[in-house]
Order: C-alpha cells, then sequence, then structure tokens
C-alpha cells in the first residue's frame, strides 16, 4: 500500500537532501531541524551548497530536541567533463581542514562571480549591486542566484523568481556568468578524502549533451569514483526514479533520495516529501544500511 502524506509520522523516514541560509534556504540551521522534526523526518542531511558550515547547529537543534538523526552533508557544484552536475558528499567529517579549505576557494570563486553577474545584469538593463542582493540574504549566507532573482523581483525588473532564472540567470540566459568549479572527479575525491559518500545529486534535472545519454553520463562518473545516485528525488517522476533504480543496480551504484528544500526559494518543495514528484515521504529502509549508519544523533 502507497504511503500517504498524512501517514508520514508513522514511517521512519529521511530526507537526504535540504539547504539552510548557510547557502541558499530561507531556514536558519535551528529552524531546519524543527521544521524537519515538525515534519515527521527520522533522519535528515544538511547539505549546503559549498559550504558545511551549518552542520554543526543543526545538529546541536536536533540534539536539543531529541528525535531526529543528521546526516553531515555538503553539496559541490561541479564543472568539466563530462559535464557540470552536483555532487552530494553524505556522511562527510564537516570539521576537516581539507575540506572546508577547498570550500573556502569556491566562495571566493563564487564571489567573484556575484560580481561579474551585477555588471552584467547592468549591462542587461536590470541594474543591481552585491551590496543590494546582499540585502536579500540573511545574515552570513552564501549569496548565490536565488538572492539575485530575489532583488530582481523586489526591484521590479521581473514579475516572478521564476522569470529571473528565464530571462537573466538560468545557465542558457542572458546574463548567466560560469563560475569556477572544482571537476566531477575531484569533486567525488574531495568526498571520499573526508570519509564521505558520493552521491550524483538529482540526475533527473542533469543536461546532457546531444551524443550522450543518461547512462553514458552515470556511467561516466562511475569511472571516476562515484558510489551513489539520488535516484529518489521530489522532482523526479515515478518513470524516472525506476530509471535511476535500475541503472543504480546495473553499476552497483547505492542510491539515496531527499526532498531539495529550500524553504521560500523553491516554492512548493517540502520537507520529507520526496517521492511521487515530492507528495509522499521517503521510508528509510529503501535506503543503504551503510548510509543511516552516517546519522549521528
Amino acid at each position: 500500500m502507497p504511503i500517504r502524506p498524512a501517514d508520514a509520522r508513522n514511517v521512519v523516514s529521511a530526507d537526504f537532501h535540504a539547504h539552510t541560509t548557510a547557502s541558499d534556504g530561507t531556514a536558519t540551521p535551528e529552524e531546519l531541524a524543527r521544521t524537519a522534526t515538525d515534519a515527521g523526518l527520522s533522519y535528515l542531511a544538511v547539505t549546503d551548497h559549498d559550504t558545511a558550515k551549518a552542520v554543526g547547529a543543526v545538529i546541536a537543534e536536533a540534539r536539543r530536541i531529541g528525535t531526529m538523526k543528521i546526516v553531515p552533508g555538503v553539496e559541490i557544484s561541479a564543472r568539466g567533463k563530462p559535464g557540470s552536475c552536483h555532487l552530494l558528499g553524505l556522511g562527510v567529517d564537516y570539521l576537516a581542514p581539507s575540506l572546508n579549505d577547498t570550500l573556502a576557494e569556491l566562495l571566493a570563486a563564487r564571489n567573484e562571480r556575484n560580481e561579474l553577474l551585477a555588471e552584467r545584469l547592468t549591462r542587461l538593463c536590470a541594474p543591481v549591486t552585491v551590496a543590494e542582493v546582499r540585502g536579500y540574504a540573511p545574515i552570513g549566507s552564501n549569496l548565490g542566484r536565488p538572492h539575485f532573482a530575489q532583488t530582481l523581483l523586489a526591484k521590479g525588473y521581473v514579475l516572478s523568481l521564476q522569470e529571473a532564472f528565464d530571462r537573466y540567470l538560468g545557465d542558457n540566459a542572458a546574463g548567466f556568468i560560469p563560475k569556477e568549479d572544482l571537476s566531477p572527479a575531484d569533486s567525488i575525491a574531495l568526498i571520499h578524502s573526508v570519509g564521505g559518500l558520493s552521491f550524483l545529486a538529482h540526475p533527473g534535472l542533469l543536461t546532457l549533451s546531444r551524443h550522450e545519454t543518461m547512462e553514458t553520463r552515470i556511467k561516466e562518473y562511475k569511472e571516476t569514483g562515484l558510489v551513489g545516485i539520488e535516484a529518489y528525488y521530489s522532482r523526479h517522476t515515478p518513470a524516472q526514479t525506476e530509471m535511476f533504480l535500475r541503472l543504480a543496480q546495473k553499476y552497483g551504484l547505492l542510491v539515496t533520495g531527499g526532498s531539495d528544500y529550500h524553504g521560500a526559494n523553491r516554492p512548493g518543495t517540502y520537507l520529507n516529501r520526496v517521492l511521487n514528484e515530492g507528495t509522499e515521504p521517503l521510508p528509510a529502509g529503501l535506503l543503504p544500511e551503510i548510509l543511516l549508519e552516517r546519522a549521528v544523533i
């Protein structure tokens, strides 16, 4: 019998993809822990973009509440052959200097990109400054494109956040500025060097070249050391989920799953809503034990 959303509190459930104000989410680390608890989660992974600085605060709040386990994680943006992707590092040593030093270098590159993006938007007759954008981001967060989108909306240049990405900020939009990232292979190696497990995030959102298939892309990542894929994802259709489960089995990959929760920055995406296009919880029993074992109280 399918698990319905109303039954979430009766399920030992997991959500291994969530963001805080440390990157581009709208929930503080403490708010994320409380919201996840209220949603009935038993396991939660904190996976901010290119930073692990919120993990400790989420763990502390989860310990105070006492009903949920946390998996320390990070989501690393990667570019280069065979193409751009996001990689989840789950179960990482979030205090490791090697991890945080590398992430700090990525942040510096992100900040340089933000300055260039502001200049590009100004040339496109949608002038903004990085100082203005920071006014729409929580204190201490890493600025990203969602914060630029909020600024464009607030200044009346667009009518919605989606329009901001379609017209200015998306990968194929007029204002897009690429940033310096690690290669997929280097990202995977970094995750493994700090004790984590590497997973290809939201494979259904990958942009493939004309001469490749989803299978060939996943196979190439597997050959560089990838250990798993996010087969269960809130925006995957049931058919996509089945395809990724089949590919995971074929190539000996682990599977994970998550909502990709960003709070108000991603309307319609909710914690503990992972299966069937984000309508149902993900039972923890569908995930490998080695992944659940990475959780801390």
